[in-house]
């Protein structure tokens, strides 16, 4: 049973590597930008949204940021595609839910995650920050906001 368990979990991380797409239902919200969901099977992955940075715990708008992906997917269905992996394992994911087509986009919108550039040169990202910074929407209301690469 163990070594089926084993090859089932190298056989899956060897699929969702490749830029695939598909459904999960998502089970937990740990901040902004970063999720666990059930596959088809019901295994446990945990997924990082792409191109953004949501704030961390103890950083202003956290709870905020955590609160409304929480609204947007917790216990839904929403349609992953993979795009990496990142250092902790996470699979790197641009997610759709049933109403909003790119949730990475709403976050940045609502001006409660940053574009982070660092890896991700999406125009429309870069647009929807400057847009919610400019019109002080979100975590940019703060005077001085932290990037979550600079509090960590």
């Amino acid at each position: 049973m163990k070594k089926t368990s084993i090859l089932l979990l190298l056989i899956l991380s060897a699929i969702i590597s490749q830029a695939q797409t598909f459904k999960v239902k998502v089970v937990s919200i740990s901040d902004g930008d970063t999720f666990t969901a059930l596959n088809r099977d019901d295994l446990q992955i945990r997924f990082r949204i792409y191109g953004i940075d949501a704030p961390e715990r103890k950083q202003a708008f956290s709870s905020v940021s955590t609160d409304k992906l929480k609204e947007m997917i917790h216990g839904k269905k929403v349609t992953v595609t993979v795009h990496s992996r990142d250092g902790w394992g996470r699979y790197i994911v641009t997610v759709k839910a049933k109403k909003i087509k790119d949730i990475s986009a709403e976050m940045l919108r609502l001006g409660l995650a940053w574009h982070y550039k660092e890896y991700d040169d999406t125009p429309l990202y870069a647009e929807l920050e400057a847009k919610a910074r400019k019109e002080h929407i979100g975590l940019w209301l703060d005077p001085d906001p932290v990037a979550p690469w600079d509090f960590r």
